[in-house]
């Protein structure tokens, strides 16, 4: 058992790294606007990428969905697509305000209305509980952090503008993108929980337990790559640079959308194998962990790309303290769901 536990932590620790990666590959595409890089990603990335994985790992795979019942396809193609304006909000706030406050303001939102919205709306009267009550100090302490994430973004912001004779984008815009992209991005996992029929009968023809969950991401992700796919043409039609995407593209930009999605998907496939090997542990450490690994390994990828380059010590400290208060308000988060 201690040897599963941990050959789990390795594994959420590097589905942590991918997580917090997948979008570095954007910086190499020079010559295109974020629109380009992020149609080659949602059109590679979200949706051959993952095609491609299952078709290798779940055997019969398309056989599946035809046992599956219509209004149970359509339901989960209704959160995925509402999952895909999420990640198109989270692209645009990483263009805005970098990787490091993206993911920090995004993944602590999530946390803090997946663990709020449940509480409020079943179970309102475990206020009162140590339960309560430490659901509460952890979204308490997940505002602290965001809010110190927001204040850092807004100090380096400023201090660049004063360096700069171009105006920078608005911080408050890509700050408010990723609040909205952590409160909707829940709409993944809501899809994936009507695909538990999907899951049995890929196990019956011959998926591992492990690789199981790739067949209910399809009809999600099919379904949430659309508003991506429609708003980067929306935008390259409205600044007129839609010829670039082929006219500036060089081969390895389009194999850059494809590593995005391997290092996308591959951190959930990582993910998933690690809760396998936690067994009971798995809902008590292993989301949480992940979470929190992921808030520092984007501080750490974002420091490592110069995205708080000439910032200062100040917002450096603010950022840092901001990221503490997360783990820290996750962490609370996972004692109270023992």
């Amino acid at each position: 058992m201690t040897s599963n536990i941990a050959e789990a932590v390795v594994l959420i620790f590097l589905a942590a790294l991918m997580n917090a990666a997948y979008t570095l590959p954007m910086k190499l595409n020079r010559k295109w606007a974020w629109e380009h890089s992020w149609f080659a990603f949602t059109f590679l990335g979200v949706a051959v990428v993952p095609t491609l994985i299952a078709m290798s790992t779940v055997p019969g795979l398309w056989s599946i969905y035809s046992q599956i019942p219509a209004s149970t396809l359509i339901k989960m193609a209704a959160f995925g697509a509402t999952w895909g304006v999420s990640l198109v909000l989270f692209g645009l706030s990483i263009s805005i305000v970098g990787v490091a406050i993206t993911f920090a303001v995004c993944l602590g939102t999530s946390a803090a209305s997946g663990a709020l919205i449940p509480l409020l709306v079943q179970h309102p009267e475990k206020l009162a509980t140590p339960e309560g009550w430490l659901i509460l100090g952890g979204i308490f302490g997940i505002l602290a952090g965001v809010g110190l994430c927001g204040l850092a973004g807004h100090r380096r912001d400023k201090k660049r503008a004063a360096r700069q004779d171009r105006p920078t984008l608005p911080f408050a815009r890509g700050f408010l993108f990723a609040i909205i992209s952590g409160v909707t991005g829940s709409m993944l996992n809501l899809g994936l929980a009507f695909g538990g029929s999907i899951q049995e009968r890929a196990k019956e023809q011959g998926a591992s337990a492990a690789m199981m969950s790739n067949a209910v991401w399809l009809p999600c992700l099919y379904a949430g790559f659309v508003p991506g796919i429609i708003y980067c043409l929306s935008l390259m039609k409205k600044n007129q640079n839609l010829p670039q995407l082929l006219e500036n593209g060089r081969w390895y930009y389009w194999l850059m959308g494809m590593c995005m999605g391997a290092l996308w998907f591959g951190s959930i496939i990582c993910y998933s194998l690690s809760t396998v090997k936690l067994g009971d542990l798995g809902a008590v450490i292993g989301w949480p962990l992940f979470m929190s690994a992921v808030v520092i390994a984007s501080m750490i990828a974002g420091t490592l790309t110069g995205e708080w380059s000439r910032a200062g010590r100040g917002p450096i400290r603010i950022m840092s303290g901001g990221v503490i208060c997360l783990v820290a308000a996750i962490a609370l988060l996972a004692l109270a769901s023992r």
